[in-house]
């Protein structure tokens, strides 16, 4: 074993001031919405104008954002004012080709303080800076170094060249309905953080990001982030709100991940389920959409294409009827819509397996290695294995001319005169 001597970094103010990361969008009472039984389409701005140029799509980029969190995930809170990081002592397994380290992070805002552990993987003797994979932690992985315990998880990572950076979502937002939003950022930002838990944890997984900025060994121009279930959903939400983040692989995210709110096939969770199941999970007033998901002036396709040019890759198991794997296929192909207008057509994808409930990093680092190194892809990649859903969507990418105001939805979702600006 060797080890390096701890040390402490300090990362720079990357705050505006406010606990808000970005501009928000006024709440409009629910009844006021117009019903969209389709998926809503991304190329028409909320007064009613379309979206012609990649510099309007900027401009819409924005505004899906502060629509996402107006009405489902809440407000994504800013950058603390401070994080030091503090370096542990790394402990290196040749067997493994695994170096490990653990970074203790201390983010500080108004005298207040929040504690975040991030276990570093790296490959043993990299002689070039590496990609890595930014994901949560299992609590078996959340305390001390342990080369020898840990060396056949990492070692997955490591000996295809890439570094793991893993956080224990539980520091960040406590994955409790009876607690509610209490703890973690909230106790941070004095309360005043109105995220849901998805949210919280997408905000945690920036953070990592500031910190692996800091690791020489670690390529920042190739961060990956992932996760499974919830926690594919939180990964979802992180790859479409810092563009940093280069790749996003959300593993069988389901509902409020890449599935959609409006279609449901056979036995999948339902909007009226993950509320009553996770309602701390959304902003709060997200239940209001329960009977009435046509009112939702967004979708999922519109997460995934906040993501856009940038990769992308959902996993998916056509045996894990809960998640709603038809109903992916729908948003994949509605945000590639998205893809081919930016001419990033080549950088998503989703990959179906005949599996339940089951994460496959071997597809993940397949598709990374595509993604960094023009490896080729095997044919599973991209193939859909269900029959379009024919009142899925009816708009396409902007063709040459201007469209009719979608007045019903300008009358709705603009703001007055005498209000805020979104």
């Amino acid at each position: 074993m060797r080890a390096s001597l701890p040390t402490t970094l300090f990362l720079a103010a990357l705050s505006l001031g406010t606990v808000l990361g970005i501009a928000q969008t006024p709440r409009r009472p629910i009844a006021e919405l117009p019903e969209i039984k389709g998926l809503p389409d991304p190329f028409t701005f909320v007064d009613g104008s379309a979206v012609h140029s990649k510099s309007d799509w900027e401009r819409r980029r924005t505004e899906l954002k502060g629509l996402f969190q107006a009405y489902v995930y809440g407000s994504l809170p800013a950058a603390p004012e401070k994080t030091t990081i503090t370096r542990g002592k790394r402990l290196a397994d040749g067997a493994g080709n695994v170096t490990l380290q653990n970074l203790d992070l201390t983010l500080e805002q108004e005298g207040r303080t929040l504690s975040m552990k991030v276990r570093i993987a790296l490959p043993l003797n990299a002689g070039k800076k590496v990609p890595v994979v930014v994901q949560g932690a299992f609590p078996s992985r959340s305390g001390k170094p342990d080369s020898s315990s840990e060396t056949q998880h990492f070692s997955l990572y490591t000996k295809r060249g890439y570094a793991v950076a893993e956080l224990d979502f539980q520091q960040v937002a406590p994955d409790s309905r009876e607690g509610g939003n209490a703890g973690g950022v909230y106790e941070l930002f004095g309360g005043r953080a109105d995220c849901g838990t998805l949210m919280a944890w997408a905000w945690g997984m920036q953070r990592v990001v500031d910190a692996i900025e800091t690791v020489p060994e670690i390529d920042s121009t190739k961060v990956i982030v992932t996760g499974h279930s919830r926690y594919g959903k939180a990964a979802l939400i992180a790859g479409a709100f810092d563009e940093r983040i280069t790749l996003t692989v959300p593993s069988h995210s389901g509902c409020a991940g890449v599935a959609p709110f409006r279609f449901i096939y056979g036995q999948s969770e339902q909007l009226q389920n993950i509320v009553g199941f996770a309602p701390h999970w959304f902003r709060k007033g997200f239940d209001e959409f329960v009977g009435n998901v046509q009112r939702m002036p967004v979708d999922q396709h519109l997460l995934m294409a906040l993501v856009a040019p940038r990769a992308l890759l959902s996993t998916e198991g056509t045996l894990d009827a809960w998640t709603n794997p038809r109903g992916a296929q729908l948003t994949h192909k509605a945000a590639g819509k998205v893809y081919e207008f930016l001419g990033a057509g080549d950088r998503l994808s989703i990959l179906y397996r005949p599996v339940g409930h089951i994460p496959s990093i071997d597809d993940l680092l397949a598709y990374a290695d595509h993604v960094f190194y023009g490896k080729t892809l095997s044919e599973e990649f991209g193939r859909l294995p269900y029959s379009d859903e024919p009142e899925g969507f009816g708009w396409d990418t902007p063709k040459e001319g201007r469209r009719e105001p979608n007045s019903e939805l300008q009358e709705a979702l603009t703001i007055p005169p005498s209000g805020p600006t979104p």
